[in-house]
């Protein structure tokens, strides 16, 4: 019976209507994958650990310096 319908669906064609509300929902999707992927592909710096030294010094223990 699904399967049916779903060869009904394929064999008419859309609406105007149809074709638009098609089209819009597309366009949000596209607008939503795209904010996602500019938050992937923004460059993110390494946080520094700041109880490190700077390279050439020696390292104090950080359990007794204060």
């Amino acid at each position: 019976m699904y399967t049916g319908y779903q060869m009904y669906q394929a064999e008419r064609p859309t609406s105007a209507r149809e074709q638009r509300e098609i089209d819009m929902s597309n366009a949000r999707l596209v607008a939503a994958v795209g904010r996602f992927g500019r938050l992937l592909a923004r460059p993110v710096r390494p946080r520094r650990q700041t109880w490190r030294p700077a390279p050439g010094r020696p390292a104090p223990c950080p359990g007794t310096s204060r």
